[in-house]
């Protein structure tokens, strides 16, 4: 797993509702890594159909070794993840084939690999913070176009944050999925103010 160091004094996000804090970093051990497992599990196996279900309700990514997670954390318990990474194969271009591969820049493109919420933690705000500090991330390093398998549901809201499609969608078990693409330059100048909140990452991977 590439570590993601969360940045020196990074405030918490507030949610939707005033009264609930929301702290955005990356896993800090094992069991926190786990626990985002279990989140992937919950919305891509249980909910979706994505995946078969699993006895100890726990999914691992296939990439895992190579992602960088951000978790939203309330309270000690995850509530919201995403995780990307920059390193072929990418899953989108086996989903896909030539359809995403003609949009894939080598060693300045990165792929969202998971990006999930819990149920009762869906507004808005939560999923552009979520999103924000991670491709904030992705452009200091020097990424340029962001790929994605965009889940049929969040199609719209990704469009909203800049990702349009670039072919048509798939089926994948019982879950519809787009071929999406962004690109960082332009969605960071458009939302510069939000880029600038968090900053780079402390001792960020090379």
């Amino acid at each position: 797993m590439t570590r993601l160091p969360a940045a020196a004094g990074a405030p918490a996000i507030p949610d939707p509702d005033p009264t609930l804090v929301v702290a955005i970093r990356p896993p800090a051990d094992a069991r926190e890594t786990r626990a985002l497992f279990a989140l992937n599990h919950a919305v891509f196996a249980a909910e979706l159909g994505q995946h078969a279900t699993r006895e100890d309700g726990v999914l691992e990514d296939k990439f895992h070794e190579k992602n960088a997670y951000l978790g939203a954390w309330r309270d000690g318990k995850a509530i919201g993840m995403i995780c990307a990474h920059w390193t072929p194969p990418f899953s989108a271009v086996q989903k896909f084939g030539s359809i995403m591969e003609r949009h894939v820049k080598p060693g300045q493109t990165a792929e969202i690999r998971l990006f999930a919420l819990a149920p009762e933690h869906r507004g808005a705000a939560l999923a552009i913070s979520l999103g924000a500090k991670l491709l904030a991330w992705l452009g200091r390093r020097g990424m340029e176009r962001v790929i994605i398998s965009a889940i049929d549901p969040q199609k719209r809201f990704y469009e909203r944050v800049g990702f349009y499609a670039v072919g048509e969608a798939v089926r994948d078990g019982a879950a519809l999925f787009h071929p999406m693409r962004l690109d960082l330059a332009e969605v960071m100048a458009r939302h510069a103010a939000v880029g600038a909140r968090y900053g780079e990452p402390r001792n960020a991977p090379d």
